[in-house]
């Protein structure tokens, strides 16, 4: 554990203590729970910034071994210093946000007051530029990766990462097109499955985003460990996008993960 810490820290040492702060930011909202008894939408209000917080660290982590796939000559080219500071300045503002309006008992998503409403699409702007850099750092693993590093590892980090990247981004836009995540059942949190809190009894559009964006981690673990060919990485990536998409109809249809 403690070599994949130090090798996340040389691949890309700015994402990988991002996310460390982000797990600080997690561990903080957990402890937060265990004193302050507010709660919106039936669960405390320190649900959300915990939730936020240990997707972001992951994302960050992620992105930072993702890193290390890439030609030497091309992890300090412009290209690459977009995707680090735009990641950095999106995942700040979303986790910053987030936390405060939760500190004051205030929803952060689907606001209604004059403020909340503005930065909520502010939000949304962040979070599809969260979406987009990693795609962008996908392509840029496919076409300029390691050429030291076996093709099929490169394959699966760069097609992990486009899927990934175009995944969140259309249900991430869906979720705020509805207006919700959930689509029939009780619009209530209160009695869903934790620790996601996905709804018992309808359609959850926050389980094909999950999905989605976690191809990032799926189709790299699946080269890991079966070894396949590009053919075999290919069909991988494919098959966790069908799984994905296959999530995200049953949500929009107002069927639950199960009941």
């Amino acid at each position: 554990m403690i070599a994949i810490l130090r090798e996340l820290d040389r691949r890309q040492p700015t994402l990988a203590r991002l996310g460390w702060g982000m797990a600080a930011v997690l561990a903080a909202s957990l402890m937060a729970m265990l004193v302050d008894g507010r709660g919106l939408n039936g669960v405390s209000v320190w649900t959300k910034p915990a939730k936020f917080a240990a997707s972001l660290a992951v994302w960050c982590w992620t992105l930072a071994w993702a890193w290390g796939v890439l030609a030497p000559a091309v992890r300090d080219g412009w290209v690459a210093r977009v995707v680090l500071w735009g990641t950095v300045a999106a995942a700040l503002f979303e986790q910053g946000w987030i936390t405060l309006r939760a500190a004051l008992g205030l929803r952060s998503h689907f606001a209604t007051d004059a403020l909340g409403a503005f930065m909520f699409g502010v939000m949304g702007a962040a979070a599809l530029g969260l979406v987009l850099l990693a795609a962008v750092l996908g392509l840029l693993v496919l076409a300029r990766g390691d050429a030291a590093q076996p093709r099929p590892w490169r394959m699966a980090v760069g097609l992990g990462l486009v899927v990934a990247g175009v995944m969140g981004g259309v249900t991430g836009f869906a979720i705020g097109g509805h207006g919700s995540p959930l689509i029939g059942g009780t619009l209530s949190d209160a009695g869903a499955w934790p620790p996601f809190f996905w709804s018992r009894d309808g359609g959850d559009l926050r389980i094909a985003h999950f999905l989605g964006t976690h191809a990032m981690q799926a189709v790299p673990a699946f080269a890991l460990l079966a070894s396949p060919g590009v053919a075999g990485v290919v069909l991988a990536a494919l098959a966790w996008l069908a799984l994905s998409l296959a999530a995200f109809a049953a949500a929009l249809a107002g069927i639950p993960l199960m009941p």
